[in-house]
């Protein structure tokens, strides 16, 4: 039995993973940047099916009409099971030396402390303690005291963390679609239609030589 979900979200930088329940067969995505509003379409069977470079939806322009694909990396895909889950790394010291070299956090970035650091009142960080970088920077060579207040920030060096309370990170067996910042205005609302079809799919492959348009006559 085939279902649709409408899902609204407020842009805020960075990717975005949309827990619809189901990876849909199509989605539609409007972006209401009050300068030019944007219009993304996608099709799970162009992940499937096509070559890289069209494999992410379409985007229409919203001040010209335009249309033009989605890079690689900059559009939509589905996620399903856990092995599409956000990425968390354990906090590492900058420089080449470290066990993960990083030079720079993206914002968005999550990351766990490392075992037996403490907060702002001297206690160990909970193990399931995660922090998203809000803003991006350099980390430092010694790890900060983490702030494990809901508003509060923790900086290092150059990078600025906060404790995530407002998202779902647990996404084992979660169904959606990741919709990359690079299509989303920051502060914005964004509108989502996912629909997933009742055995919609017939694959007609190559109708060349099909007389009258008809499958087999």
């Amino acid at each position: 039995m085939g279902q649709s979900k409408i899902v609204i979200w407020e842009a805020d930088g960075s990717d975005v993973y949309i827990p619809i329940g189901f990876v849909p067969d199509y989605c539609l995505i409007v972006d209401m940047s009050p300068s030019n509003p944007m219009r993304y379409e996608w099709f799970s069977y162009q992940e499937d099916n096509e070559a890289s470079g069209s494999q992410e939806g379409f985007q229409t322009n919203g001040s010209d009409g335009a249309v033009t694909k989605m890079s690689d990396s900059q559009g939509i895909t589905a996620y399903d099971t856990a092995a599409q889950a956000p990425t968390v790394s354990v906090w590492t010291e900058a420089g080449v030396n470290a066990a993960t070299a990083r030079t720079a956090t993206a914002k968005g970035t999550l990351i766990k402390a490392t075992i037996g650091a403490t907060d702002q009142d001297g206690v160990v960080v909970d193990r399931s303690a995660i922090f998203e970088c809000t803003t991006a920077g350099t980390s430092s060579g010694t790890e900060p005291t983490w702030n494990t207040r809901p508003d509060g920030l923790t900086t290092d060096s150059t990078a600025v963390f906060q404790i995530v309370t407002d998202k779902a990170l647990g996404r084992v067996g979660y169904k959606g679609i990741v919709v990359a910042n690079e299509i989303q205005t920051n502060g914005q609302n964004c509108y989502c239609l996912a629909i997933e079809a009742d055995n919609g799919y017939d694959d007609l492959g190559d109708v060349d030589g099909w007389p009258s348009g008809v499958r087999g006559g």
